[in-house]
């Protein structure tokens, strides 16, 4: 009971949420909503670690967004904020306003190579000022526990391997190709790949929200735009998705989990609204409370893999069925579409455009729609 109630609290104060930069954002003005972007994102990464930033460090951003001081500005009235001995603000709040300073100064920065140096120096340049080992390698093994694990840890990268294990994936990684890949393939790559950075854990403190400023900068130089809200309103979401996907119990039936992670990356890159709620990752959430809720999480993947194991059966080419997955992507069971949408998606020729209509109608992929125009398909599978 006590467990349960402790859960709740937390699930209570994740779904609080009141932005001080919605109306940027909301008004669109050129210059001024993508930093309120980078802001947002800044004070959302907090809650990696329940941290909350001052009255002070808000007040102080949003004339940074308004152009009356720049981002120099900003670190130079946190520093005497917090040198002045009579500002007595909570535990983390320090933490919260200088390291969202920073990710704002790095989220700014356009430069990025993908390295592990990169990955490095940005925990280094993160956590200067908060942490004496910021950009640091640890030197011991650790555990943290994790509610959504209803106290067990997941097991993080050995200490003498570090360095090697992380050069390892980020080798791995460059040596990927992401050509004639669906955007659900793309983002179960990504998926894996961000779990297994994380899952190394290679500094002491600070590994999420130096993950995560890496992996939107990463999504970045990969052309996907990721200005939105989902990483600053879901950023404990984010993490204990991490947790979910680097943690098995075998013998008490708890296996590696993907899905969530998957679908957080869905929302992020792909414009869905798939529901977030942290309480449905904890291990022992009752089935018969969150059945239904987790089918609709899940949902959309499982029709993705359904279309995906379909078009495994039939004898077509893997450029035929990457595109057929595209157009699913894009219409889904519910939208009716004709060639010009096919010609928009894909971006083809009126000829390949109507043989492939043609295909997927003939594979039982498609029905033919009466009343909504000449040539209107409308997946079934």
């Amino acid at each position: 009971m006590k467990d349960n109630k402790k859960i709740r609290k937390i699930n209570e104060i994740n779904e609080i949420n009141e932005d001080p930069f919605e109306e940027y954002i909301r008004l669109g003005e050129p210059g001024k909503a993508d930093k309120a972007y980078a802001w947002q994102t800044a004070v959302g990464l907090q809650d990696v670690d329940k941290l909350q930033p001052s009255e002070y460090l808000l007040d102080t951003a949003k004339e940074n967004i308004d152009g009356n001081i720049s981002i120099d500005e900003v670190k130079k009235r946190i520093d005497s904020y917090y040198r002045e001995s009579a500002n007595h603000v909570p535990d983390g709040t320090e933490e919260a306003d200088k390291v969202a300073v920073h990710i704002v100064e790095i989220l700014s920065d356009s430069s990025f190579v993908f390295s592990p140096a990169q990955y490095i120096s940005i925990h280094r340049r993160l956590f200067t000022g908060v942490y004496s080992h910021a950009g640091k390698i640890r030197d011991y093994n650790i555990r943290k526990d994790e509610w959504v694990l209803d106290g067990a840890s997941v097991m993080y990268g050995g200490a003498l391997e570090l360095r090697e294990t992380l050069e390892y994936d980020f080798k791995t990684e460059q040596e990927f190709f992401y050509v004639d890949l669906t955007m659900s393939e793309i983002i179960k790559h990504l998926a894996r790949f961000v779990s297994r950075l994380w899952q190394i854990h290679i500094f002491c403190e600070g590994n999420t929200r130096t993950t995560a400023v890496f992996f939107i900068k990463y999504l970045r130089s990969m052309g996907f735009d990721v200005t939105n809200d989902v990483f600053a309103k879901n950023a404990w979401y984010f993490r204990n998705s991490l947790v979910r996907a680097n943690y098995r119990d075998v013998k008490n039936g708890v296996y590696e989990d993907m899905s969530f992670l998957e679908t957080f990356l869905r929302n992020l890159l792909m414009g869905e609204h798939n529901e977030l709620k942290n309480r449905y990752m904890h291990i022992r959430w009752e089935e018969t409370a969150h059945s239904t809720s987790k089918q609709h999480i899940g949902q959309h993947i499982q029709e993705q893999n359904s279309i995906l194991n379909l078009l495994d059966t039939k004898e077509i080419s893997s450029k035929m069925k990457s595109n057929i997955t595209k157009l699913y992507e894009a219409f889904g069971m519910e939208k009716i579409f004709g060639r010009s949408d096919v010609i928009e998606v894909l971006g083809i020729t009126e000829r390949p455009a109507s043989t492939l209509l043609g295909k997927m109608y003939s594979l039982g992929l498609t029905e033919k729609i009466t009343g909504a125009g000449k040539g209107k398909y409308r997946f079934i599978v």
